[in-house]
């Protein structure tokens, strides 16, 4: 391979992890709180529809920012949905926790929370000295932490050096294999079905599209 080449090569997978950053970024933000004013903002929202894959996930949500931008009221629907889905207890309500899916009761409802995964992502937390943004006091195994971790190996595997970049690789593959791939899929499922709004029905089926394009990517 010329010289030319090996850069072009490792331009494109600087720019792959960068990208692949801010979508796990994205996702992690859309779950981890209820939509504030930023999501409502046009340019936002035009970024939102240069960077995100087409689908028709990203038409429903995009369709629903755009609705809430005219009414008030609706962002406050889709306010709603939030705690509908992760908040308040009831039959719509989706656990977004690791815990609650990998390690059930024995009559195979969803576990309590703070079982071992939790434990080991505060064990990862730390060890990799991951700090979050304020407001984000969220418990450890919370999807929306896991996949903030993922974007954080993305980002770092960017800067690093080649020697690095082989350990940060190895670092997604079975951060994705233990702590997603066993129960992400049934959870997005579940807000697929339960969710009233486009936006969180939209992004759910974006985020499920764009994992099942990292699993298939980061098995190979």
């Amino acid at each position: 391979m010329e010289h030319t080449d090996i850069l072009q090569t490792a331009s494109e997978e600087i720019q792959n992890e960068m990208s692949r950053a801010v979508l796990y970024n994205l996702f992690a933000s859309l779950i981890a709180r209820k939509t504030d004013e930023t999501w409502l903002n046009p340019y936002f929202q035009n970024q939102l529809q240069i960077g995100l894959p087409q689908s028709e996930g990203k038409t429903e949500l995009l369709s629903d920012l755009e609705k809430a931008l005219k009414s008030p009221g609706y962002h406050q629907e889709i306010q709603l949905d939030y705690d509908r889905l992760f908040i308040v207890p009831g039959p719509s309500q989706t656990f977004p926790y690791e815990s609650c899916y990998t390690h059930r009761n024995i009559d195979g409802t969803f576990g309590r929370l703070w079982q071992e995964p939790a434990q080991d992502m505060q064990r990862i937390l730390k060890e990799w000295d991951i700090q979050f943004a304020e407001g984000w006091d969220l418990l450890p195994d919370h999807i929306a932490v896991e996949l903030f971790f993922m974007a954080e190996l993305c980002q770092r595997r960017s800067q690093a050096q080649s020697l690095d970049q082989k350990t940060l690789r190895e670092w997604q593959v079975n951060f994705f294999q233990t702590h997603l791939q066993p129960w992400v899929f049934e959870f997005i499922e579940r807000v697929e079905k339960e969710a009233e709004t486009g936006f969180y029905h939209g992004g759910a089926t974006l985020l499920r599209e764009f994992l099942t394009e990292e699993e298939e990517e980061l098995s190979k």
